[in-house]
């Protein structure tokens, strides 16, 4: 009989730890999708849903095919998804619906090369209502590859590039956590990679993102089968991957400026607070070398700028940080997110992927402004390097990394970029045809035969860059979304997020 009550005992302990182990996982799977924007209220996109037909926006102010001025009292004539006619003297079609474009000025849609959607599909509508028309996922899903397919059947929204989540190597729990928990996909056997890049071109993927933890091994294994099946690569520099090596790669595309300065901070020996002086001349001596070779190597780079300028001033006071930027349309689940140890990417406070920890010396802040001053910096000494050498500088901003708000961002990173040289045209052809032409699409100038993807604003950006925020319509793949409509979407996505509290 005793035996037996054991036995039962032992049988209601193994039941409740199951239970436990099964709650426990639930709470921490939604907690984790949470974070990463699933539980938001999603806007109906239906209510935004256009039709392409045939429009002509009229006696506007056109930027030139060359990007370098504005073309007076000019008609654009759209049909269907296509411009068809750009100037001053043609009639109309009869059903041609006339847009008012006295005293107007007409760019290109913008392109964001480098955002993450995470799993919050309102960002679409954020980036429709900012002129950003075409953006590039660096860290996609097979539900983003569904989102892609909705948007090119009609469904409101940017086009969509979508690449694979991030590639590491590791295995065992951190592999496991790493697939769960960060989105990462872990790499263990060399010998899997040319299945797994098969899978990928398979799937649909427009390229497979590189991360920084990927070994030398299996990096060349990916440049390998990559180049073998015609799929791009592209994302981060491996870090035990010298630049001696990137050159002959087939890695044509690398997600930030700011990995040359990982890069070069691994050459320099390791900068700190105390030799950032010598570590800025160093980067300067260097650059001119890596522009030419980026150059010479038909190599593309990823702006994010905005973002790495932001680093300072997260450091400093997250609070200022938020102040400063659109936070109430960032997903609310991804803003308060979980602590930074879950590798999510949390915004507010207490939980800021960025901040000081809390008993962070007081003594020692004014050292730590100095090294993230001195990593924004050398990211701006690249950036002028590249510019000089012509190299294919893509506007990107990491929106959804804290703190650039989805759509909002794109506009903050045209303003880093003319602050660190470049004039406002070169910033908009970064931002339109130069990143258009890189992924081979017809799309990014005011031009007949190009793609109706048209910004149309209230003032002049090649005066001021910040006139790109004065937006009085979107034209998205011959859609016309009005002032009207793009008011409607940041309210609904603000009313979606309601609550947010950025103190």
């Amino acid at each position: 009989m005793k035996a037996l009550n054991l036995k039962k005992l032992g049988l209601w302990l193994i039941v409740l730890l199951l239970v436990l182990s099964a709650t426990t996982f639930g709470v921490m799977y939604y907690q984790v999708n949470k974070a990463w924007g699933e539980y938001v209220p999603v806007v109906d996109p239906a209510l935004y849903a256009k039709t392409q037909g045939a429009y002509a926006i009229t006696n506007a102010n056109v930027l030139s095919t060359n990007g370098q001025n504005m073309l007076p009292n000019q008609t654009v004539l759209i049909q269907e998804d296509k411009i068809t006619k750009v100037g001053s003297e043609f009639s109309l079609p009869e059903d041609a619906q006339v847009i008012d474009g006295t005293g107007k000025f007409i760019i290109p849609g913008l392109i964001d090369a480098h955002v993450h959607l995470w799993q919050s599909p309102n960002d679409l509508l954020l980036y429709l209502a900012n002129g950003v028309t075409h953006v590039r996922e660096l860290n996609g899903s097979e539900e983003q590859l569904q989102w892609r397919a909705e948007i090119a059947a009609g469904r409101p929204g940017p086009d969509l590039f979508v690449a694979t989540r991030r590639h590491n190597s590791s295995s065992g729990i951190a592999g496991l956590f790493d697939r769960w928990a960060a989105k990462i996909n872990p790499v263990t056997d060399i010998d899997e990679i040319p299945e797994r890049v098969n899978e990928i071109k398979a799937t649909g993927y427009d390229a497979i993102k590189i991360y920084t933890l990927l070994s030398n091994d299996h990096f060349f294994a990916f440049n390998q089968e990559a180049g073998n099946s015609d799929i791009q690569i592209l994302g981060h520099i491996p870090y035990n991957l010298p630049l001696s090596e990137l050159w002959s790669s087939n890695l044509k595309e690398i997600a930030h400026v700011e990995e040359f300065v990982k890069a070069l901070d691994r050459e320099f020996g390791g900068y700190n607070r105390d030799n950032t002086e010598a570590f800025l001349e160093f980067v300067e001596k260097r650059s001119t070398d890596i522009a030419s070779r980026l150059a010479a190597n038909d190599m593309a780079v990823a702006s994010t700028l905005a973002l790495v300028e932001s680093f300072p001033v997260q450091k400093k006071s997250v609070e200022n940080a938020l102040s400063h930027v659109h936070v109430e349309h960032v997903n609310r689940g991804i803003a308060e997110s979980l602590h930074p140890s879950i590798k999510v990417m949390g915004w507010l406070p207490e939980v800021n992927i960025y901040r000081l920890p809390e008993d962070y010396p007081k003594e020692r802040v004014p050292g730590n402004q100095r090294y993230w001053k001195a990593y924004a910096k050398a990211n701006q000494i690249l950036l002028q390097a590249m510019r000089d050498n012509r190299v294919k500088v893509l506007a990107g901003t990491d929106a959804n990394v804290p703190v650039m708000v989805p759509g909002f961002s794109m506009h903050d990173e045209l303003a880093a970029l003319v602050r660190t040289g470049y004039t406002p045209a070169d910033a908009l052809k970064s931002a339109t045809v130069e990143t258009a032409q890189w992924m081979g699409l017809q799309t990014g100038v005011v031009a007949a035969g190009y793609q109706a993807d048209l910004v149309v604003l209230d003032s002049n950006p090649l005066m001021d860059i910040h006139n790109t925020r004065a937006i009085s319509g979107v034209m998205s793949n011959g859609r016309w979304y009005s002032p009207k409509d793009t008011q409607a979407m940041l309210k609904a996505v603000r009313d979606a997020n309601e609550g947010i509290n950025v103190q």
